[in-house]
């Protein structure tokens, strides 16, 4: 119920990423070749290109409905080691603040930590097969938590499964085989893999206790307390063959991501968004229901534990998905539809000229380039000879366009002219619900607002010029 509120009110997509996702899931026969890079992901494209069919809404809906089977599967997880009270793992995870905020997106999180929660419950059911399948197959959507299959292969090797080596290798190799039918050059895969250590640093990098300093922001105050609970419990209870490959997994995700995104290794590209560590969202859930149930457990007065009971869920709530945004359209979005209404309206039989996905996404062309709309570049713009020609400032040093196509080398064709520009910067804080009690002039509340919605929303910084060619 509080996430379909959250999706009927939404009207725009996640801040980062989500709408450019969604394009070439909506869009896959026209960009099947982009589905094989590495930052697009062959699993993600391919798993939300029917729900993307239906529209913006459909996609959410269906992550929506992906969301509630992770809760599921974890709630079954812990009924299958009778931890009591394990119904409270609904909102252990489905109130993590990060995850709730990428639970009705087009993007790779959610899909990767359903995978995870699958291999390892039927680990606890004993049928290494799927085990393998699933956790291999966490390959296609985040690579980097592919080690989780290589801890699954340890285990079943000691154990003598040797089929287990095969079907470790089944995501990777049926990403290659995909990559080579597509592209026809069997090298493709290894470069496509390699992009973002090849790429520019996005920021600076992270320290070493980025993660967990923002550990109650990505998953929650209380479940971040009752984790820790629950790691203390595994330990004393001697509950280790029950949640120590749990809390490895998850000490996992924190260790790879603090690595990958340190300052001053420079080993990728895009670094240090919180939403990376939602994958291991699920895991840390299920092993804070196991410290909270220890809680309940300890209660014995009715009463008692039923107001406590209440006290948690409101604070869950609004430490939860009071502290995230809605989705809504962003400005540029607005003026991607103002330029596409021109174009049907003016200029119909002018070719769109551009690399800002948005004006694909409100005309509801491939961002890769087909129909109307091709990306900027030097050829195109020789191309035809009506065009609407759009820069974006942002993507003139984008290192994920292809050609950077400068502004100076635009203005020198003497056959074009200015239509408009726009430039605007825009704070989204008003989209989040908890933003009507941030005070500007009360340092503690706005460095604690700062806090705990930090990565959650954004600012609009932008300068966009559209251009005629005739």
């Amino acid at each position: 119920m509080v996430q379909g509120y959250w999706i009927i009110h939404s009207s725009g997509f996640y801040f980062i990423d989500d709408s450019c996702h969604f394009n070439y899931s909506r869009h896959v026969l026209d960009s099947y070749n982009q589905s094989i890079g590495s930052w697009h992901r062959l699993g993600r494209v391919w798993l939300f290109a029917l729900p993307a069919q239906f529209g913006l809404k459909g996609a959410q809906i269906f992550s929506s409905l992906l969301f509630l089977l992770t809760i599921f599967i974890a709630y079954k997880i812990l009924q299958l080691k009778n931890v009591k009270y394990a119904e409270w793992v609904v909102l252990a995870i489905g109130f993590q603040p990060v995850l709730f905020n990428i639970s009705y997106t087009v993007l790779a999180e959610l899909p990767a930590a359903c995978l995870i929660l699958l291999s390892f419950y039927f680990y606890l059911k004993d049928k290494y097969i799927p085990v393998m399948i699933f956790s291999s197959a966490i390959f296609l959507f985040r690579t980097e938590y592919y080690f989780v299959a290589g801890i699954f292969l340890i285990i079943y090797l000691f154990k003598r499964k040797w089929l287990s080596a095969l079907l470790f290798a089944s995501g990777p190799v049926f990403w290659f085989i995909v990559s080579w039918i597509i592209s026809g050059e069997y090298w493709r895969f290894f470069y496509d893999m390699s992009l973002h250590a090849r790429l520019p640093k996005i920021t600076d990098g992270i320290e070493w206790d980025y993660y967990i300093g923002y550990a109650p922001v990505i998953f929650g105050i209380l479940q971040t307390i009752f984790f820790i609970l629950g790691t203390i419990l595994i330990f004393i209870k001697k509950r280790i063959n029950d949640f120590g490959l749990l809390l490895l997994i998850v000490l996992g995700g924190f260790f790879i991501h603090t690595l990958l995104a340190l300052k001053g290794l420079d080993l990728t590209c895009s670094i240090g968004q919180l939403r990376y560590l939602a994958v291991i969202g699920p895991a840390f859930g299920i092993i804070s229901v196991f410290g909270l149930s220890f809680l309940w457990e300890k209660i014995s007065n009715g009463y008692l534990r039923g107001a406590m009971q209440v006290l948690f869920i409101l604070i869950m709530f609004f430490l939860g998905p009071y502290l995230t945004p809605v989705h809504s359209k962003f400005q540029i979005e607005k003026v991607s539809d103002k330029i596409a209404e021109l174009v049907k309206t003016k200029y119909p039989d002018y070719k769109v000229v551009s690399n800002l996905h948005y004006v694909a996404n409100s005309m509801d062309e491939a961002a890769s380039g087909s129909g109307n709309f091709y990306n900027l570049t030097q050829g195109n713009l020789q191309k035809f000879n009506r065009e609407i020609i759009i820069w974006d400032r942002e993507l003139e040093t984008s290192p994920f366009v292809d050609e950077n196509l400068k502004l100076k080398k635009i203005e020198e064709n003497p056959n074009i002219k200015l239509l408009f520009s726009e430039t605007d910067t825009i704070c989204h804080d008003p989209d989040i619900p908890i933003h009507k009690f941030y005070e500007y002039n009360d340092e503690f509340r706005r460095k604690a607002y700062e806090y705990l919605t930090h990565d959650q929303y954004c600012w609009e910084n932008f300068e966009i010029r559209v251009y005629l060619k005739n």
